[in-house]
């Protein structure tokens, strides 16, 4: 599995064309900085997935059963506009169009990498929603360290 984490803000070109960081292509395995596929994030933001961190989320995509209306559900919203983009010899890839429209990205990118999985948020919504005091950051950290978020995780949320 990819290791690496970090965060990058960087600038992307109106057509869609972004050159991404060397020191996040550094973070890849070699036979892993060409091939990516994009899809549809779990919010408000894209994702950008190495091949190998793609093909162990279509493993578990792929494990569950497509009869289910559910599934169906999931699946489809997940892989409706997924493509494979290849960088190329600038380390440049192009984000298809629909997707920038439909997160709201034109100038400002945030990507946070995550093994193998690089979330692409809208610059303006990134810091929306991530940024905190250090005082904040502090509490949330007790809060997730004493098991606080467990609730949430054990459908709290109404999502079981």
């Amino acid at each position: 599995m990819t290791t690496g984490y970090g965060y990058w803000e960087v600038s992307i070109e109106k057509s869609g064309r972004l050159k991404l960081p060397s020191a996040l292509l550094r973070m890849l395995p070699e036979d892993e900085r060409k091939k990516f596929y994009i899809t549809h994030g779990f919010g408000e933001y894209i994702t950008l997935w190495s091949e190998k961190a793609y093909q162990k989320q279509m493993e578990y995509m792929n494990s569950l059963d497509r009869n289910l209306l559910r599934v169906k559900l999931y699946r489809n919203a997940f892989l409706r506009n997924t493509a494979q983009l290849e960088c190329d010899s600038q380390s440049r890839i192009v984000i298809p169009k629909p997707m920038l429209e439909m997160y709201s990205i034109d100038k400002e990118l945030v990507l946070v990498m995550d093994n193998g999985q690089i979330d692409m948020w809208n610059c303006q919504k990134y810091h929306e929603q991530f940024d905190m005091s250090p005082e904040a950051f502090g509490k949330l950290n007790q809060e997730i360290h004493l098991g606080h978020f467990l609730a949430e995780k054990e459908g709290a949320d109404g999502i079981s």
